[in-house]
């Protein structure tokens, strides 16, 4: 009965275990493809997830039949099983759910409404025209910026003269660095936790290239994001620690119980077996009947039974101890192992990125010294429709945000003239990849 009820509190240890680990892993993994605040557009795709609590089957209901991706139909309308059209265009995710929920409630008759939750999984397009290599439409990305869409478009559309070539390379180069400034910035975030967690620190302690930007809103992104990753990832090894070391603590109080156990049998045996040995010289000398005798033999018999299997049990005790230390040291070892191998990748990929930096800013640097540059730059205009539904027109630059459902005008002037031989622009962007 011992060993039995060893184990089934092993096990139900062990799982507690496991199971806060797995939450906290994929809680790490639960991020928010964009801002609560964005509004919804034909062509956008969302994730739905709908659940209901039944209290009087004490269970989680899933509305399976909604649980799916759907898209923002061209009338603007989200066409979903049970809660017919719903209006998606120009509301917000959390304005969807709401909606959801009580088209539910009001049509399935429902006590409460169930809780939805409306999840951007990929925007609408956005398109580009003009003088670009590709014009079209192409999948949008959150930030993503003029330049970065004319870099995903192909660049300025070759011309005849090289020197238009030279001014596509130029802006080519100048996006690629961009995005490889970013992908830098997320590297050294991810290095900074990994030598935090492999040196056992309680924080993180990030380099310079990334406090030094201030409030740089990429910086402060995988900043904020590797200390939430680092700390349940900290939360989740304590909590297998711990229930290893109750389930040690347990152990330790049985092996106490069993050790008093056995001293109290040995003292049994050591006064029966005195009791044995006078009645045994009473029998022999006929003055007290054999049956004492055999008695007393049967008894001492089986108490010593109950000594062997209070050994045994005290053995098996002794071997659990041993087994959740073991797996205390594995458990250590398998972590700081899989830190060491996620630390040299990482390592790697951030080598790869500098020599990947060092290429892009050559070439922008030999563009910037041969091509010619418009006069006037070159000219971004971007229609968007605004919330009432109404078309506008903005004048952007190469920075400017571009949103889901944006068309890019990309023109370039006529009249040029020569680069200087010293960009000021390159040496800001060599100075930012190179921080």
């Amino acid at each position: 009965m011992t060993v039995k009820r060893t184990n089934r509190s092993y096990a139900s240890l062990a799982r507690t275990g496991i199971s806060a680990l797995i939450f906290a892993l994929a809680s790490t993994t639960a991020l928010r493809a964009e801002a609560d605040d964005y509004r919804l557009g034909p062509q956008d795709k969302v994730r739905i997830k709908i659940f209901e609590w039944r209290a009087t089957r004490d269970e989680i209901f899933e509305w399976k039949a909604l649980n799916d991706v759907f898209v923002v139909g061209a009338n603007g309308n989200l066409s979903l099983p049970f809660a017919g059209e719903v209006t998606a265009a120009g509301q917000t995710p959390t304005e969807i759910s709401e909606q959801i929920g009580d088209r539910l409630m009001e049509r399935m008759g429902l006590g409460r409404r169930p809780d939805a939750s409306v999840e951007v999984v990929e925007f609408r397009p956005f398109f580009i025209l003009g003088e670009i290599t590709q014009p079209g439409a192409f999948p949008y990305r959150p930030d993503l910026t003029i330049l970065q869409a004319v870099s995903l478009a192909g660049g300025l559309r070759r011309e005849a003269d090289r020197f238009m070539r030279l001014e596509r390379e130029r802006i080519q180069s100048r996006g690629e660095i961009s995005l490889i400034g970013l992908e830098r910035l997320t590297l050294l975030a991810r290095r900074a936790r990994l030598e935090a967690e492999i040196n056992g620190a309680e924080k993180i302690s990030f380099p310079e290239d990334l406090t030094g930007l201030g409030d740089d809103v990429v910086a402060m992104q995988s900043m904020t994001q590797e200390r939430f990753i680092f700390e349940s990832r900290q939360r989740a090894i304590q909590t297998q620690i711990q229930a290893l070391d109750d389930l040690n603590n347990f152990l330790e109080a049985e092996l106490v119980a069993l050790e008093k156990q056995l001293g109290f049998l040995d003292t049994q045996i050591a006064s029966i077996e005195k009791e044995l040995a006078n009645v045994t010289s009473l029998v022999a000398r006929g003055i007290a009947p054999a049956p004492r005798q055999m008695e007393l033999e049967r008894a001492l018999a089986g108490m010593r039974s109950q000594r062997l299997t209070a050994e045994t049990s005290l053995l098996r005790a002794r071997q659990e101890i041993s087994r959740t230390e073991l797996q205390k040291v594995q458990l250590r070892t398998s972590h700081a192992n899989e830190v060491a191998t996620s630390l040299r990748e990482t390592e790697a990929s951030l080598a790869a990125t500098n020599r990947k930096a060092d290429t892009a800013l050559h070439l922008l640097h030999e563009s910037e010294l041969l091509a010619p540059v418009p006069s006037e730059q070159v000219k971004y205009t971007i229609l968007r429709t605004d919330e009432s539904g109404n078309p506008v027109v903005i004048l952007a630059n190469e920075s400017t945000p571009v949103l889901p459902g944006d068309t890019i005008k990309v023109e370039v002037l006529v009249s040029m003239k020569q680069a200087a031989t010293t960009n000021a622009d390159t040496v800001s962007i060599t100075s930012s990849v190179r921080r």
